[in-house]
């Protein structure tokens, strides 16, 4: 079969499904009757979810990548998960949740010394979430609006843990959860093991608790689709002389590998621990602790996250809802690390930076019933704390012109309101929320850069109220049309990374950055139906359509005035966003078949930092434009009464972009005396579509085997939106001085995985 064949198999599957002559029942569904899988297809707007997270032996990158208008930013040198929605990524752009709690850790590696030899890991930023796979179960995903008092400009990614009930059966006082895993190709060991127990009480209510601990370990120093390894990569030396000795400039060849393998060897390991109170039928509590630990790229990482959650649900007009989590992530970095080139500044082994981040939220929830209209209604506030500090000694010399870790704080309060009107089949959803923000740091000293203002060191504290709204309208014509149209207006915040950004003293920090401002329209339908040709046969279906225009983007851009420095502006010109999505399923028991489809445009500027020119400083922005269409199926057969099942993956990555890795193919034709102008892109080479085969066998309900082939045909291929596809040693030249374009950053190859899961 073609490349899109199973895809385009999918859809003309239901545009068939939707010829027939259909009696259409009314749609009657309970959330807690459908898979989470299938919460989108019953949900108006641009919702998608996926389950068994933690089970799958698919990257987590992989499975958001799996939903339509989702994606990741993958670094090998994070360890963290960059969601990425619709073609932007970041704190504020995309609001990334573990349990519904904002994660706001900003990464940054180490480059060791050898980022100017062209050898070596080029260091990197990057906001990202410290997730252990292990523990989750699901994700959800919202697109271009927001709930709850939880915003992001272009959406937001929430990730849930496991709880005491996914471990206990009913009936039983104690579970236990245990997996493991191990496979080639660099791809070690992953292990995970929870216990929980769960006592009834006599009033209805019970009393449990959860403990779990996970390790795995990943290496980078893979085998590349077709043999050969990721390290190995190199060319000839155009200017090899064998006639004189060999040293460090003069050898037979030039390694092209894009990242020290050995220096991103990573071996996480986490702790989750959880008490469940609900002692009536109207109260409830949950205390968590989670903690992530790992070493990697020059810094030990260790993330803890403290968590409480409180519910009162007495009637239909007091459903109140508490939260309070408190947030701790920490980098301290080796006595090696350095940062573009600087090695004084860890040379102690005493470098490190903290993030610390405060979470408050309360809501409350009521509905009323009046003839045929129901009315459900939350409101609330939502208050976050965020905080970055370092360890930098001020009195090194040229410290400010050295971005590591910018230092300031960040308050957000939201007050909130969300209202769902029905009526027969109709509903109104109406949604809008008042926020308040402020942002402190410190703005040091310009030199005699008379653009420079204000040209003394001040203290920055910027405020400022932004409301927010979002409105849909949907209807449940019939079981396999439910239509839907909505418009709304989400903003954010500048973040301390951009406002207090400086590679040049007080000439690159920007303290007149404004918000950015985004409206955007979705247009669509969602089809879901059972029983539609067989019995226990299940059908979903939605596509919509959006648009996206973004007011005073933020970017970041090198000048040069009496010395080079680079500042972040707001984009004089509107940013746009389009696309279309679509996601579909059908599930007859003993076949199934599910596909994501996402094509998307934009005209975002590219930062300075995404690049790899002398200016970059390390890849501390990275490039989120998503490729320009990508599909992800997945086909399968459950046979032997369910308990053997043989399936396929298929991912299709369409035409995909790296920033150029030379400063000759920058140019500005409106002004051609611009020493820095903008980067240009460049195709990588055509990805060709990746197919993983799975096997899975249930001898017993509560004992699984898995036995996984992923890139089964060894494909040769550069994985989109990865920090190292432009690294700067992906510039050569010949014998004659030409430029040669490199794409040494090559994806693993084949790769097989066997794990088993028990539980009791």
């Amino acid at each position: 079969m073609s490349k899109k064949g199973l895809f385009l198999f999918g859809f003309l599957l239901c545009l068939s499904v939707q010829s027939k002559e259909i009696d259409f029942d009314t749609l009657e569904v309970s959330a807690k009757e459908i898979k989470s899988d299938d919460k989108s297809f019953v949900t108006p707007g641009a919702i998608s979810s996926r389950s068994g997270v933690g089970e799958s032996t698919q990257s987590i990158d992989s499975i958001v990548r799996s939903m339509p208008g989702s994606y990741t930013n993958t670094d090998q040198t994070q360890g963290t998960v960059q969601v990425n929605i619709r073609g932007m990524s970041g704190f504020g752009r995309v609001n990334t949740m573990v349990d519904g709690v904002t994660q706001t850790f900003f990464g940054t590696s180490a480059d060791n010394g050898k980022y100017h030899t062209n050898d070596g890991n080029m260091g990197t930023s990057a906001y990202g979430a410290m997730i252990d796979q292990n523990f989750l179960v699901a994700v959800d995903v919202t697109k271009g609006t927001f709930s709850d008092g939880h915003g992001g400009l272009m959406g937001s990614a929430n990730f849930k843990t496991i709880g005491v009930d996914d471990l206990v059966r009913d009936g039983k006082i104690f579970g236990f959860l245990g997996r493991y895993s191990h496979g080639t190709n660099g791809i070690g060991y992953n292990y995970m093991g929870s216990v929980a127990a769960k006592t009834q009480l006599k009033n209805g209510g019970s009393i449990g608790a959860l403990f779990g601990y996970s390790g795995r370990k990943i290496s980078q120093n893979y085998k590349v689709g077709g043999g050969g390894k990721i390290e190995d990569q190199k060319i000839l030396n155009p200017n090899y002389d064998p006639n004189e000795p060999i040293d460090e400039w003069n050898k037979p060849y030039l390694s092209t590998r894009p990242f020290h393998t050995d220096e991103l060897t990573q071996r996480p390991k986490s702790y989750l621990f959880k008490i469940e109170a609900k002692p009536d039928e109207y109260n409830k509590a949950i205390l968590s602790y989670r903690r992530y630990e790992n070493l990697l790229a020059g810094r030990d990482m260790i993330n803890d996250n403290y968590q409480a959650d409180y519910n009162f649900n007495p009637n239909n007009f007091i459903d109140l809802n508490l939260l309070v989590a408190y947030n701790q992530g920490k980098q301290k970095y080796l006595s090696d690390a350095a940062f573009f080139g600087r090695t004084d500044m860890a040379d102690k082994g005493d470098l490190s930076a903290t993030n610390k981040a405060l979470t408050l939220n309360l809501d409350n929830s009521f509905s009323l019933h009046i003839d045929n209209f129901i009315l459900a209604s939350k409101f609330g506030v939502n208050y976050l704390s965020n905080e970055y500090k370092n360890s930098v000694d001020r009195n090194l010399p040229g410290i400010d012109s050295v971005p590591f870790q910018p230092r300031g704080k960040q308050k957000i309060t939201t007050l909130f309101l969300d209202n769902e009107l029905n009526y027969s089949i109709f509903t109104f959803n109406a949604n809008a929320n008042l926020q308040r923000w402020n942002i402190k740091g410190h703005k040091p000293k310009c030199d005699v850069n008379r653009h420079c203002f204000p040209m003394a060191a001040v203290d920055v504290d910027r405020s400022d109220t932004e409301f927010n709204y979002s409105f849909m309208i949907s209807s449940k014509l019939h079981d396999l049309f439910m239509p839907f149209v909505s418009y709304s207006k989400t903003s954010r915040p500048p973040n301390v990374q951009e406002m207090f950004f400086s590679t040049n003293d007080g000439n690159g920090v920007n303290p007149f950055l404004r918000p950015e401002v985004a409206k955007t329209w979705q247009i669509g339908f969602n089809s879901y139906k059972e029983n539609l040709l067989l019995d226990d046969d299940v059908l979903g279906f939605k596509v919509l359509y959006y648009k996206t225009n973004v007011d005073d983007f933020i970017y970041n851009k090198s000048f040069y005035t009496t010395d080079a420095f680079m500042i972040h502006l707001n984009q004089t010109e509107l940013t746009k966003f389009s696309g279309v999505e679509a996601e579909f399923s059908y599930d007859m028991q003993k076949f199934y078949l599910k596909a994501s489809y996402s094509k998307q445009k934009s005209n975002q500027i590219v930062n300075e930092t995404s690049g790899v020119g002398p200016n970059s400083f390390a890849g501390y922005t990275e490039m989120t434009e998503l490729p320009k269409d990508y599909a992800t199926i997945d086909i399968g057969t459950r046979l032997f009464n369910k308990r053997l099942i043989v399936g396929m993956l298929a991912k299709y990555t369409g035409s995909a972009k790296r920033v150029t890795v030379s400063n000759d193919d920058r140019h500005d034709p409106n002004d051609p005396d611009d020493m820095f102008p903008e980067f240009n892109t460049e195709k990588l080479p055509k990805i060709p579509t990746i197919y993983d085969l799975y096997v899975v066998a249930k001898p017993k309900e509560n004992l699984t085997f898995k036995f996984e082939i992923q890139n089964l045909f060894d494909k040769n291929y550069m994985d989109a939106l990865n920090a190292f596809n432009g690294t700067s040693n992906q510039l050569s030249y010949d014998a004659n001085g030409n430029d040669i374009h490199l794409f040494d950053n090559k994806a693993r190859g084949r790769t097989i995985i066997g794990s088993f899961e028990y539980k009791f």
